[in-house]
């Protein structure tokens, strides 16, 4: 979909299976689905899909989740395979090269990098774990140790789900089942909520004019009777967000 603040006007594309995660790159898109990772462009109000990549298995269900361009121009996504546990990986792909990073996640989160590009942040939003972890790269996107526990939602509340970085390096997540929106420190301490007025908030990013304006999507699950589940909230901010980074193919 494609909103316009300014006037509401909406734009409407329909794809075959999920689109989970999209970074722009020249001339298009770069999107993880349930194909893999695939280029979609637009010529006039015609919506062009060209498969880049298919890492998957054959298990039904099987698909990418959430992604992030970094300030390299690299595009990170992982996978979910719901049906076999920690088998999902988070992948990086680089000028077309696609590595795995790291595998193990029942379902993979919450990507977002640094300022610098120098941290990774991701989460799994499984019930088991509801934690976020910070993984020191160098300039090359290469880990420099395993993962660190940056955050337990566990005790803070809630599950993670989708987030982003603002301007000084802090780290916003939402906070699905619990109605809220968490700003963290660089030390995954609660610095900021946000309430929203339904239970599953499921990602966070920037927009307007000076990234001062909070848009926050939410799940409507089946049968919940809530009516502002499924809308899109926007929040003006005392603190700016970042523009969101590219993918260089």
């Amino acid at each position: 979909m494609r909103f316009d603040p300014q006037d509401a006007s909406l734009k409407r594309w329909v794809l075959d299976g999920a689109l989970a995660s999209i970074a722009p790159t020249d001339g298009g898109f770069i999107a993880g689905t349930s194909r893999g990772f695939e280029y979609l462009s637009l010529d006039g109000d015609r919506l062009n899909r060209e498969l880049l990549h298919s890492p998957f298995t054959a298990a039904p269900g099987t698909r990418m989740n959430d992604g992030i361009a970094d300030p390299a121009g690299r595009f990170w996504c992982g996978s979910i395979e719901p049906h076999r546990a920690h088998l999902g990986r988070l992948f990086c792909i680089d000028k077309g090269q696609v590595r795995v990073v790291r595998d193990g996640f029942r379902t993979l989160n919450g990507l977002a990098f640094s300022p610098d590009g120098r941290r990774l942040y991701v989460s799994d939003s499984h019930p088991t774990l509801a934690s976020v972890w910070a993984i020191e790269l160098d300039s090359d996107g290469m880990p420099l140790e395993p993962p660190q526990l940056f955050a337990d939602l566990s005790e803070i509340g809630g599950r993670p789900d989708g987030a982003t970085v603002d301007e000084d390096g802090f780290y916003w997540i939402a906070a699905s089942d619990s109605g809220r929106v968490l700003r963290l420190d660089p030390k995954g301490r609660p610095d900021m909520v946000i309430h929203v007025p339904t239970t599953n908030p499921t990602n966070i990013t920037f927009g307007g004019p000076d990234f001062r304006t909070a848009f926050i999507t939410s799940l409507k699950p089946g049968g919940e009777g809530n009516a502002f589940a499924g809308l899109v909230f926007a929040v003006d901010l005392p603190v700016a967000g970042r523009k969101p980074d590219g993918y260089i193919a």
